[in-house]
């Protein structure tokens, strides 16, 4: 169950103030989340036409930043290029632990709301919320589900079932697509070499964690490493995108990081579901993606359809942050799943 918390924020042009969820059940113990619209420059479709319901699901790092969000070159492109044919809304769903009020703390020693295995549940507290309560009067929706990279982890995790049932139960139709953008089922081998470096932080935290100076000197450490990282490694990982953000991602709680950074890179797909991972998605690859093993993903892909799995793959010229370098190829993609998740829910 959640229930909301409103608080003010600087609004942009496109983007609304956050709305805080407090996720109540185990294991989020009243974990914050936050939700935010995208917002058109005018209404899109008419009444009577079908209401698309498009929520991004962002990856490591990414999400919202006060004014910013990672998805913000794509939604201006999916408004123009959707607004005759459907209404339309767009949603960010940020991971627990992103995009925190500004007063929020979190345990260092408590991050089990934040982990990656967790996120699943997270996101059905949240889609509930949105779906019972800021779309309560939409009587049929088509729901197209975005996640990139650990968002699209996490998604292939989530069964949207319990949702479809939810809203059957109050006489109301939802037709769920999902899509998997460069999802981080497997994670470059020469990104997986850095496990070992956080390991030994993780390990500081825990012999040296509650003594009164490291807070500030390990926090201090993070954001003055972080930003050399993105610019000695961009090009090795394809993250270059990232350094347009500046110090945004500085506003992260470096101990969540360190805990989903260190399940990242040890995340196994095969004992997590397998091809059942992929199972009815649209999975879009880019092919210059330094983050991900593409052939490991690709074969997974394979493997699925062998297995009578629908697996939909689109193939974009990018880097990992194709929603920020290919934005226009991207919204392509996402119009051509819009039209058929609208075709197949007649």
């Amino acid at each position: 169950m959640t229930n909301r918390i409103d608080q003010p924020k600087h609004l942009s042009i496109s983007l609304s103030a956050p709305i805080y969820l407090r996720l109540n059940t185990p294991p989020f113990a009243r974990t914050v989340l936050s939700v935010r619209e995208h917002l058109p420059p005018q209404a899109t479709g008419k009444p009577g036409q079908p209401l698309i319901l498009l929520t991004f699901h962002p990856g490591f790092l990414a999400g919202s930043y006060e004014d910013r969000d990672y998805f913000e070159r794509l939604t201006p492109l999916l408004f123009e290029w959707l607004q005759d044919c459907c209404r339309l809304r767009i949603f960010t769903l940020n991971h627990p632990g992103y995009d925190q009020p500004r007063d929020a703390v979190i345990d260092r020693f408590r991050l089990q709301p934040y982990s990656i295995r967790h996120q699943p549940l997270a996101m059905q507290a949240a889609l509930s919320w949105l779906l019972t309560t800021r779309l309560a009067q939409e009587e049929e929706i088509v729901w197209i589900a975005y996640g990139h990279s650990m968002g699209g982890l996490a998604l292939s995790q989530f069964q949207p079932a319990a949702l479809v049932n939810l809203l059957a139960r109050e006489g109301r139709r939802l037709h769920c697509t999902k899509v998997l953008s460069a999802p981080a089922l497997y994670v470059h081998p020469r990104a997986r070499e850095m496990v070992g470096g956080l390991d030994v932080l993780h390990t500081l935290k825990l012999t040296a964690g509650r003594l009164p100076f490291y807070v500030p000197v390990a926090t201090s450490l993070y954001q003055a490493f972080a930003p050399l990282f993105y610019r000695r490694d961009a090009d090795r990982f394809s993250i270059g995108a990232w350094r347009e953000f500046g110090g945004d991602f500085r506003r992260l709680d470096p101990f969540v990081l360190l805990e989903q950074g260190r399940e990242l890179l040890r995340f196994r797909p095969m004992a997590a579901g397998g091809t059942d991972l992929l199972a009815d998605t649209h999975v879009i690859l880019a092919r210059q993606d330094g983050m991900i093993d593409l052939p490991a993903t690709i074969a997974l892909i394979e493997a699925a359809r062998q297995e009578g799995h629908r697996v939909i793959q689109h193939d974009i010229d990018s880097t990992h942050l194709l929603e920020l370098d290919a934005a226009a190829a991207v919204a392509w993609a996402i119009w051509q799943i819009v039209c058929e998740a609208v075709e197949r829910s007649l």
